[in-house]
């Protein structure tokens, strides 16, 4: 009944700490079920293993490595009963899975169960594949793991990249992203510490908790929480919950987070679902007045359906009207859905007050359908009071807009680059007009000059990128080509060249024409790893008509730019932060179009930006969460509501 190793010399003993055998131990195992365990069903593998036949206990001990389809617990010592399918494992403890890592003191695992306590722990979590990886360790093998070797736990972090990340946006009227990379798929993999892990087929929960997406020690940024639980919601979605929970920066500045649930999609997911934000600020001085509050409150959230609203509170409108005046509050309103694999529909309503005399002027909205055909996309819309901005005209209010666009995808005509975009649609517009012989008479007492006429476009759009220079990024290391920023930072001068024709036809028998041609160069340099000034990132742009007509009847289609010069500048001016602009002018008229001021702090797993634009009198708010692939353990720790409008075509939404 003993099975000796290469080591079986060695005597072998239980810890002080236990006081007996573990495999005897009354109080912490369950009640024993009718049939034991086939010792010849466990794949182990130690330096020593005995068999106790009597007991149907099995001990192995040194480099144990206890297999379960693709499941690993790795252990110096291990105690495995059989009669109660118990395991018990101590010392230097690693347990994975797919893509799951945990790692520990001391472990207990109930094979009937499928549930299981691990002590002092750290390791790293797999959001997507966390309950597929965890359910049920029996199961056949879903996945095989490819980023860490969980026979070498103690490698260093290496070939680490960004692998995606999140955008926290709170508008300042407008959907403007700033310098901030957008999202590629969501927050993904996470280290974390924690004094004790309870886990089950469906729930996860844990005490004392530390959670970084810094793959490097000490982090830079940390989320703890004193007990965080982790709840399978469905096949695609989990809830987490926290108590306590708060933001530790550079294992200092400490900032309490007063939201304490969060929906975790394992598929691309909304940024604001991991918001730690509870309410964010803004300033919008055309339609709120200045700054405001607001909070996104989840109503229903599902794989296939969302549902939220957004409260509002108008700051500067509330000092100047009242602290609870009609005019003070607001509120958003967003509705998603799935159909099917190809088609979805959306919702969105804001109301600007509550001031019910003006109500109807203070509401927008719209609905929208977006249907796959083939690889075209075919939008069906119905708008009302949408916001949209054109040029030097500024900001234009369409009362109302129904109809469709078929827009195709990028079609590489060379197979180097040479890219074609066409779109066609129609609708039905109101909206303002300053043509008298359209208008028949003034309508709501001169207020606002509105007619109703059919409008159908067709656009087509030519790109060409040119690499001019290419520089080599530094290593992807923490001191080196990580240290301000989530991906390791590639000089590059680049020059792009389009080509634009529109039509647009009208049923007043107007017809407005169009074809223009700009040339850009953008690029950057340095690696933003030095202290100063180690990063420039710049543009200078020109477009001009080569044929074109301004005969729209409405107003927020009008080509009225028609040469046009745009340039900007984002430096590094210390360590983490950049400060820079991005203008554009109308060279005809000497008009500034528009012009946005910016503020960068970016570090390696986070970053925040601010935006303002004076001449929209908008801007934007954001906080980023970046996500990293790595390979290695690491050591332990110690806008919306604005569309653009170019070249008399609306941006799709």
């Amino acid at each position: 009944d003993t099975i000796n190793g290469p080591e079986s010399d060695v005597d072998f003993t239980i810890p002080d700490t236990e006081n007996t055998d573990p495999s005897e131990s009354t109080d912490i195992l369950p009640t024993p079920v009718s049939a034991p365990l086939d010792p010849s069903t466990l794949e182990i593998t130690a330096d020593t293993q005995i068999f106790d036949s009597t007991r149907q206990v099995v001990i192995a001990r040194g480099n144990v490595v206890f297999k379960l389809n693709n499941a690993l617990l790795l252990a110096d010592e291990m105690w495995i009963n059989l009669v109660n399918r118990y395991v018990l494992a101590e010392g230097n403890v690693v347990l994975t899975r797919g893509e799951q890592e945990v790692r520990g003191e001391r472990a207990e695992y109930n094979l009937l169960q499928e549930a299981g306590t691990i002590f002092e722990t750290r390791g790293e979590l797999f959001l997507p594949q966390l309950e597929d990886d965890f359910a049920s360790p029996l199961e056949e093998p879903l996945t095989s793991r490819t980023v860490f070797d969980p026979l070498n736990p103690d490698q260093d972090v290496t070939n680490v990249r960004r692998a995606g990340g999140f955008e926290i946006s709170s508008r300042i009227s407008g959907n403007t992203p700033g310098s901030l990379p957008e999202g590629e798929g969501g927050l993904r993999r996470l280290r974390f510490e924690a004094a004790r892990v309870n886990f089950d087929a469906e729930t996860w929960v844990a005490e004392e908790v530390r959670l970084t997406n810094d793959p490097f020690s000490p982090p830079e940024l940390e989320f703890r929480t004193d007990r965080i639980t982790l709840v399978s919601l469905s096949p695609t979605a989990d809830l987490l919950t926290t108590e306590k929970p708060r933001l530790v920066f550079d294992q200092g500045l400490s900032l309490p987070l007063f939201r304490s649930r969060y929906v975790l999609n394992r598929e691309a997911s909304d940024s604001n679902q991991i918001n730690p934000f509870l309410i964010g600020i803004g300033s919008d001085s055309r339609d709120r007045g200045g700054l405001f509050l607001e909070s996104e409150i989840p109503l229903v959230q599902n794989e296939s359906t969302s549902l939220s609203i957004t409260p509002q509170y108008f700051l500067e409108r509330a000092s100047n009207q009242g602290l609870t005046d009609s005019e003070a509050f607001g509120f958003e309103f967003d509705f998603n859905t799935r159909l099917s694999p190809r088609s979805n529909i959306s919702a969105r309503a804001e109301v600007t007050s509550l001031d019910l005399n003006q109500f109807e002027d203070n509401v927008r909205g719209s609905i929208r359908n977006r249907y796959l055909i083939g690889n075209h996309l075919l939008s069906t819309e119905y708008s009302y009071r949408d916001r949209l901005f054109n040029g030097s005209l500024g900001f234009q209010t369409v009362r109302s807009s129904l109809g469709a666009v078929l827009l195709s995808p990028p079609i590489n005509l060379d197979g180097r680059g040479l890219i074609l975009t066409y779109q066609a649609g129609a609708q039905l517009v109101t909206a303002r007009t300053d043509r008298t012989d359209l208008l028949g008479r003034r309508r709501r007492g001169g207020d606002e000059d509105l007619i109703t006429l059919g409008r159908t476009q067709a656009s087509a759009r030519l790109r060409k990128r040119f690499n001019l220079w290419r520089g080599k990024p530094l290593p992807a290391t923490q001191t080196e080509g990580l240290r301000y920023t989530p991906a390791p930072i590639v000089p590059f001068l680049n020059l792009s060249v389009n080509l634009l024709g529109v039509g647009s036809y009208y049923t007043s028998g107007d017809f407005q024409e169009e074809l223009s041609a700009d040339v850009r160069i953008d690029g950057q340099v340095g690696h933003l790893s030095r202290n100063f000034f180690d990063y420039t990132r710049f543009n200078l742009g020109y477009a001009q008509d080569i044929l074109s007509s301004d005969s729209s009847p409405f107003l927020f289609d009008r080509n009225v730019d028609r040469r046009v010069v745009s340039f900007g500048v984002l430096q590094q001016i210390f360590g983490p932060i950049l400060l820079g602009f991005q203008t554009s002018i109308n060279i005809n008229t000497g008009e500034r179009i528009n012009t946005d001021i910016i503020l960068e702090y970016s570090r390696r797993t986070y970053g925040l930006v601010v935006r303002y634009s004076p001449t929209r009198e908008t801007g934007s708010i954001g906080f980023r969460l970046s996500d990293f692939n790595w390979i290695g353990s690491g050591s332990p720790f110690d806008e919306r509501s604005i569309r653009q409008v170019d070249s008399g075509i609306v941006e799709p939404r």
